[in-house]
């Protein structure tokens, strides 16, 4: 579902439930009923209240930390990516094609399909071919003298960011907030909502005010929830702000390849290394 979709049901649902609960309650119970137990009602409510408030807190906090943390692991695969091709001009052409051919086809499959498959949850990513090709590039080369030796050396120390980043990037949606979470905390809006029906105000418009404005906050913190849980989503943007620039600022061989020249090359990683299970 879309995030629209989501927002309706939830915010939506939840302004319905207490507008209906409340008048619900109004018409079943006379107001001598309410009015006796307003004092025991407050305390238990303000129990209530302060504990989901509590806990509702603390599981938005922890979902926009996951955001935040996977929105700077995209990024810094993004700039890996960059800065790997900047490195490899001080490798021999020969060396530096081999480098950029798999690089600029990892960039380009992550920026096109890998997002779209960790949005909805896919468990195999099409990168992960030129993944593989792209380490074994780069740690089969021999370097020879400082300046290479230099280059390579940052090059290792940059793929491995890279990698930690990417792993990050397909386990992290996977940890998604386990069904008992949610049920607690579906559970614990639920019975907040409802302990405001204990309370009788003269004028029952103004009561299904204060009641939608409780379940209107109580529904949008869920909604931070639902849509922080999964943080690659396309509406929250990470794609759009790490994965920004075009990939031919790859290519290169001398400095720029021709489409037949990066077709060999894919071709010589093909044969010359069988992709790694």
């Amino acid at each position: 579902m879309n995030a629209l979709t989501e927002s309706i049901l939830i915010v939506g649902g939840g302004i319905a439930f207490a507008a209906c609960g409340a008048l619900l309650a109004r018409t079943s119970f006379l107001r001598k009923e309410f009015s006796k137990h307003h004092e025991v009602a407050g305390y238990l409510l303000s129990i209530v209240g302060t504990l989901y408030s509590v806990l509702l807190g603390l599981i938005v906090v922890d979902v926009q930390s996951k955001f935040d943390q996977a929105r700077m692991m995209a990024e810094t695969e993004a700039n890996c990516c960059s800065t790997i091709a900047n490195f490899s001009r001080g490798f021999p052409p020969e060396v530096r094609t081999t480098i950029l051919v798999p690089l600029k086809s990892y960039y380009t499959t992550v920026q096109t399909e890998d997002w779209e498959a960790i949005a909805s949850g896919a468990q195999i990513e099409g990168s992960i071919p030129d993944y593989q090709h792209l380490w074994r590039a780069i740690a089969r080369y021999d370097p020879n003298g400082n300046r290479e030796i230099s280059c390579y050396n940052h090059e290792l120390d940059t793929m491995k960011s890279l990698s930690d980043a990417r792993r990050y990037r397909m386990f992290a949606r996977k940890r998604a907030l386990s069904e008992v979470v949610w049920t607690v905390l579906i559970v614990g809006a639920i019975l907040t909502i409802t302990f405001t029906y204990m309370f009788w105000v003269e004028s029952k418009t103004l009561q299904l005010v204060l009641t939608v404005f409780v379940a209107l906050f109580i529904s949008l913190n869920l909604l931070l929830v639902r849509l922080f849980e999964n943080p690659y989503r396309q509406e929250l943007g990470i794609k759009q702000s790490a994965f920004s620039f075009k990939a031919n600022v790859f290519s290169g061989g001398k400095e720029n390849m021709s489409t037949q020249e990066e077709s060999q090359t894919e071709n010589t990683l093909e044969k010359s290394d069988p992709v790694l299970k």
